[in-house]
């Protein structure tokens, strides 16, 4: 799976005390991120993953980033 076309976005609607962010790829969300409201990094797969390939450098980097998103946004 090539990561470097899918977007970030802020999930909305959540009721949540910290906001969640989504990883879309054209138009199918793939996962969640976002911190629990006991302040655990979460990571949520969407059934737009499933049978997905990918690297574990390409996973952890976009992994990462989500989580540097959802850092900023505490």
């Amino acid at each position: 799976m090539d990561f470097s076309k899918a977007q970030w976005c802020k999930a909305g609607d959540v009721d949540r005390e910290y906001a969640l962010f989504e990883l879309i790829y054209e138009d199918v969300i793939l996962l969640d991120v976002g911190y629990s409201d006991d302040g655990v990094f979460e990571i949520a797969f969407d059934e737009g993953i499933a049978n997905k390939i990918t690297d574990w450098d390409s996973f952890s980097r976009v992994i990462e980033y989500g989580r540097r998103l959802a850092d900023a946004d505490k």
